[in-house]
């Protein structure tokens, strides 16, 4: 193996989500000593397939089917019942989930989720495409100071003191303004989140302390949500989520001192997109439709159906200038076999420059215009080939392609989903 991995590292997607990140973290785990969940919540799917079976992991890092140490840092916001039911879910299987949540993690309510319902259907079509899950109306609450974090989940008195002032506030917003009916009481939800306290107080631990330690003398393997151009800042903004996620955010997200730590970019082989916003490559026709059934985009929480379209390297450099990629994962080449030839977005035009990059402004990407490479495809499948060198010359080049227009080496080439269907480069 050429390109060795260095610890600690972190998986970044370098697009727009669903890049295969669970399948990476789950085969980097076996040689990692713990994997840590650095940001988003149960809006973000990662799916593992182990001797067959796909198990979908929402909030519990992609590390467990590896039997490591996982733990949530405080850039985690985690819906109690969701969690509890994939600690369920895997305790049924004979799966020990050795986990630890940091004390300031912060907690998603009721509230939450019917005020993001509410506000979707207040947008109408500018909607943001939001599952309804609440994760963006939680991290208002923490970044205005008064959320309800796990410290006070696990604790009843505190959990009773919050509620009651910030209950009565929600509601009030929910009815004034957006007119909807909110059916939970302030009682009623005070008793089902501190039966999940008390389920949960068994993970408490700082995992700021505990990474910091481990950094030391373990392999340290951090797992990131959502792709680069979800970030709230440099992503398509507002169709966005409402953190970070690029490479540099797990220092403030875990809690550890800023130092080298190595960034791993995972990059779907083609480019797919959920919910609303432009989308410079994507596909309108029978090539579009057939990559969605091949590659079976459609979301691991949502269930919707993934926008899909050619390769964009204007995106992937940004997401390298961004996070700094150390090395880079190619996932779903498979998916591709059988069509005569590829498209690669090389660059962009706007008002008739050419741009290597993604726009900083939100107001030019719309009349951003992909300029392609055309690049030959080939017709044979390459979900049974485990050797680099036995690829098609074609997939081949296409691989290296991408490596030489990044400037960064190939890790990883995946030629399915499951476990052993990789090509270590």
């Amino acid at each position: 193996m050429k390109n060795k991995i260095k610890y600690p590292l972190v998986i970044v997607g370098a697009q727009w989500g669903d890049e295969g990140k669970g399948k990476v973290v789950d085969l980097l785990a076996k040689k990692a000593d713990c994997v840590i969940r650095f940001n988003g919540g149960n809006n973000a799917g990662h799916s593992v397939v182990v001797n067959g079976e796909k198990f979908k992991l929402s909030l519990i890092p992609s590390g467990v089917m590896q039997g490591k140490k996982l733990l949530l840092s405080q850039g985690v916001v985690i819906d109690p019942k969701v969690l509890l039911d994939e600690i369920s879910f895997f305790e049924k299987r004979g799966i020990r989930v050795d986990l630890m949540i940091d004390p300031r993690v912060h907690i998603v309510m009721p509230y939450h989720k019917a005020l993001d319902a509410a506000t979707e259907a207040w947008k109408g079509k500018k909607a943001t495409g939001s599952l309804h899950l609440g994760i963006g109306y939680c991290y208002e609450d923490k970044n205005n100071r008064f959320g309800i974090r796990f410290e006070d989940l696990i604790e009843p008195k505190y959990l009773k003191e919050k509620l009651s002032m910030l209950f009565p506030q929600k509601k009030k917003q929910i009815e004034l303004i957006f007119g909807q009916k909110v059916e939970l009481t302030e009682e009623e939800i005070f008793k089902t989140y501190r039966n999940y306290g008390r389920k949960l107080k068994k993970y408490l631990g700082d995992v700021s302390v505990f990474t910091t330690n481990a950094l030391k003398k373990k392999k340290v393997l951090f797992e990131g949500a959502h792709g680069t151009f979800l970030d709230g800042v440099f992503g398509t903004y507002p169709y966005t989520v409402a953190i970070h996620t690029v490479s540099g955010s797990v220092f403030p997200y875990v809690g550890i001192a800023p130092q080298q730590i190595y960034s791993m970019g995972i990059v779907k082989a083609y480019t797919t997109r959920v919910g609303n916003g432009h989308f410079p490559t994507e596909l309108h026709d029978k090539i579009g439709d057939t990559i969605r059934e091949v590659g079976q985009e459609f979301g691991t929480v949502s269930k919707r159906p993934r926008r899909c379209g050619w390769l964009d390297l204007c995106m992937l450099r940004t997401a390298h200038r961004l996070s700094g990629f150390n090395s880079i994962t190619i996932t779903k080449l498979d998916v591709l076999s059988g069509l005569s030839e590829l498209k690669v977005c090389v660059a962009y035009t706007l008002n008739g420059k050419k741009l290597r990059e993604h726009p900083s402004s939100i107001h030019d990407f719309p009349n951003c215009k992909p300029v392609y490479k055309v690049c030959k495809g080939w017709k044979s499948d390459i979900s049974k080939i485990r050797k680099y060198g036995d690829l098609p010359r074609e997939a081949r080049k296409y691989i290296e392609f991408i490596s030489k227009e990044l400037r960064v080496p190939i890790y990883i080439v995946s030629v399915g989903p499951g476990r052993g269907e990789e090509l270590y480069l």
